[in-house]
């Protein structure tokens, strides 16, 4: 089966980013995936009324944008299957494969973050599509690209949520149809970017406590990071450091332990 991974980024971005990106090139070079990447132009896919009201939540329309271009790869037969993946996305166990037994993959995320009004941590389960995988033929890629737009058209500009169109969406339609999801691409909350950087904390422990089994790659959240640093230093300063962490693990990364062994 041919394999085509694809990511986007802005013209402009940060030493971090950089190093995310890289890592994914060099994972699909050893997978044997071939890879295209795409910059600012990744916005031609989304309609002008979507982006007018999307406003300055890029993000938003990044969402519509992946699954048009990826259906329009399949429609031109680029490949058998196309696997998008986050700007901020680290691969750093190189036996991380995707390939979808059923027509679509999306996946799945364990987000740590304080509990209200109490102390400790609470863990949430969510689908996300940091990463996201279709094959040739799959009925799922264009209802979701109608569906978004729908939704789109129905929202009120001032209240569209950054992850309206993603993790959202695709949490509350996985608990109807049950997608097919991966555990081993899940993201890093502001919660673990601390832990991370310290090596240990009970926000990787609770975490560690819900992981069904070891992350082979991970959504770094760089849109939440300003949660752990005042300034956009601080912030680049804290990813780099995530990044050097979780690079370490080569064999996967379960907690505290995965980075005392590494």
């Amino acid at each position: 089966m041919k394999t085509l991974v694809v990511q986007s980024a802005a013209d402009r971005r940060p030493e971090w980013m950089e190093r995310c990106l890289s890592s994914v090139r060099s994972w699909a070079a050893h997978a044997q995936y071939e890879y295209l990447f795409l910059g600012d132009e990744l916005f031609d896919f989304v309609p002008d009324w979507y982006l007018a009201k999307c406003g300055d939540k890029r993000p938003v329309a990044a969402d519509l944008a992946r699954l048009v271009w990826m259906q329009r790869l399949l429609q031109d037969n680029a490949a058998d299957c196309v696997i998008w993946l986050d700007a901020d996305v680290l691969v750093f166990a190189p036996q991380l494969r995707i390939a979808p037994q059923s027509t679509c993959l999306f996946g799945y995320e364990l987000w740590v973050q304080p509990k209200r009004g109490k102390s400790g941590f609470e863990v949430r389960g969510n689908v996300h599509n940091a990463v996201a995988a279709f094959r040739q033929d799959c009925p799922i890629l264009p209802f979701l690209i109608e569906a978004i737009q729908r939704l789109m058209r129905r929202a009120d500009p001032e209240h569209i949520a950054p992850q309206m169109m993603g993790p959202k969406l695709l949490s509350h339609l996985h608990n109807l149809v049950g997608f097919e999801i991966t555990h081993a691409i899940g993201a890093v909350s502001p919660a673990l970017h601390r832990d991370l950087t310290d090596g240990s904390g009970a926000a990787l422990q609770a975490w560690a406590r819900r992981v069904q089994e070891p992350l082979l790659a991970a959504n770094l959240a760089a849109s939440t990071a300003p949660e752990v640093a005042a300034t956009a230093v601080e912030v680049d300063a804290c990813l780099h450091k995530v990044i050097d962490a979780l690079s370490l693990c080569v064999g996967g990364f379960a907690g505290a332990t995965s980075l005392v062994k590494s």
